[in-house]
């Protein structure tokens, strides 16, 4: 054994950088390469995050280095297991630790402690047999002190099974998705607030999160059907009987967190509001079903009720305004900025009775929900796979008519960390009169 340092951590975000640097220190002073030094922060950073996040109790951390081989364990006092969510590898923000862990490390796992709650673990180097590398590494030594003997413990009550009917594939993925990074930067920053108020509602977070994680867990199958063309399906949702509590919470918390996301307090964007009233039905029903009540199928409401009250972003339109071409300008509220005369034309509006609308008013409606999916979903992953590329859309012309466009779409910065999408329109075809 060429190294082996033991360190607890407190429950706070601050624990994050206080781990890399003593697995970054403790790997480079035993003389291994820097590729590996970095594959080893990285990866603890991403774990100790979420123990941070999710377990709410203190973090222990050891790491292990032996030949050629590193042994990292992160220890949380949760017995959760960790769910690597399902989202697309592209695309995800959030729920990307094991995946990168299972990507990048030679091996990896988790054990539960009887007592003291789980070590999640994971091996760089060449691989083989982990036992081998590491003769007595595992399970190695757990940092934190036991865990007080609170009992025995109740019986769970009988399990639920709640049936979302009707749910829309693409925007429930994508509710998915977006909870779950709301969420997580929800929690690190009441965690940065400290005192008894930041605690507090930090472990309403933590609850909610708990919520969260069962419809993931229960969510596979859904998002094996995002990409297949399918609009809808009955999905069936088992859940303890004794986490149903943490819904309401999952409701009230995500409800802060778009007010904060609004307020430009957090990196994502705040909800869309068909997100947010498929969110609130989802967690109705789970509320509803719980007592007894019957399945209310998903049916898209007044949106109008929900207002995403982020203001407008600082971006100068005139490039937009006086353009020849079909141009139609939105920020990352959905919101339309700006549009060229020609784009009016085509549409059948006036310029002026098109800015500051959304953009949903230039598309079918029931094309609206595959919409604000994709939209938030580019949102969330930054991917640039739709940029730069024609694609053909259906466009609504105010009279209700619809016209076939050939849409292209660059994006363009709005200062402060704002985003503006700037689409190009060519009616395919016939151009309209």
């Amino acid at each position: 054994m060429l190294a082996h340092r033991a360190v607890a951590f407190a429950p706070e975000p601050a624990s994050v950088r206080r781990a890399r640097s003593a697995v970054s220190d403790t790997v480079r002073a035993a003389g291994m390469d820097e590729d590996t030094v970095d594959t080893a922060a990285l990866l603890v950073s991403e774990l100790v995050t979420n123990a941070v996040v999710h377990a709410r109790s203190e973090v222990g951390v050891t790491v292990t280095v032996a030949g050629d081989s590193v042994l990292v364990e992160v220890a949380d006092h949760s017995p959760h297991l960790p769910v690597q969510r399902t989202y697309e590898d592209e695309a995800a923000t959030t729920g990307r630790g094991l995946g990168l862990v299972e990507v990048l490390a030679a091996d990896s796992g988790v054990r539960q402690v009887e007592g003291h709650g789980k070590v999640v673990w994971f091996t760089l180097g060449p691989p083989g047999p982990t036992a081998a590398r590491f003769p007595g590494g595992l399970p190695a030594a757990d940092p934190r002190p036991p865990r007080p003997d609170t009992g025995a413990t109740a019986a769970e009550p009988p399990d639920l099974t709640v049936l979302l009917a009707s749910l829309p594939i693409a925007l429930y993925c994508t509710f998915q998705e977006h909870a779950a990074a709301l969420l997580r930067e929800y929690q690190l920053t009441v965690l940065d607030q400290g005192g008894t108020a930041g605690g507090a509602a930090a472990d309403e977070a933590a609850a909610g999160g708990e919520a969260l994680s069962l419809l993931s867990e229960a969510s596979a199958d859904v998002f094996a059907l995002r990409d297949s063309g399918r609009a809808a399906v009955d999905h069936r949702v088992p859940l303890p009987r004794a986490a149903v509590p943490r819904f309401a919470t999952l409701h009230s918390v995500l409800d802060e967190a778009v007010e904060l996301a609004a307020d430009g307090r957090l990196l994502a964007p705040p909800s869309q509001p068909e997100i947010r009233a498929l969110r609130n039905w989802c967690l109705q029903e789970v509320l509803r079903q719980a007592e007894g009540a019957a399945p209310v199928p998903w049916r898209l409401p007044d949106v109008s009720l929900y207002s995403t009250r982020r203001r407008r972003a600082d971006w100068d339109d005139s490039a937009v305004r006086t353009s020849p071409q079909a141009l139609v300008a939105a920020d990352d509220a959905n919101r339309i900025l700006a549009v060229s005369e020609a784009a009016a034309r085509l549409l059948g509006w006036e310029v002026d009775d098109l800015v500051g609308q959304r953009l949903v008013c230039i598309i079918p409606p029931r094309l609206h929900e595959l919409h604000i999916a994709g939209f938030v979903r580019f949102l969330l992953s930054g991917q640039r796979r739709i940029l730069g590329k024609p694609v053909p859309l259906t466009a609504l012309r105010k009279d209700g008519s619809e016209v076939q466009v050939l849409i292209t779409i660059e994006q363009q910065p709005a200062p402060p960390g704002r985003t503006v999408l700037v689409a190009s329109m060519e009616p395919i075809g016939s151009p309209l009169a």
